[in-house]
């Protein structure tokens, strides 16, 4: 018997770099394939997994190239994004 791995039912897009003010600003999005799932859906909570777990990546790239500062922009595909700016001294090392 052959096992494939199905594609998840969801995308993680992460986008990173500085803008002209030196600021890492990531940006962030979670889109799933047929729509948000209900609230309380287990998928919810996996597709927030992948997309703070590549949150936290472009984080500790952004601190090896220097960032002091970094701003968020992240949409967790419930329709609700947010604009978060982190602060000198919370950035992950």
């Amino acid at each position: 018997m052959r096992s494939e791995k199905l594609p998840e039912p969801f995308t993680v897009s992460v986008h990173a770099g500085f803008d002209e003010g030196g600021v890492w600003v990531i940006d962030a999005r979670l889109t799933f394939r047929d729509g948000a799932p209900p609230p309380g859906d287990q998928l919810i909570g996996k597709g927030r997994l992948a997309l703070l777990t590549e949150i936290m990546r472009e984080g500790q790239r952004g601190r090896s190239l220097g960032a002091t500062k970094a701003r968020l922009q992240m949409d967790d595909g419930t329709g609700s994004p947010t604009t978060t700016d982190i602060v000198p001294g919370e950035l992950p090392k």
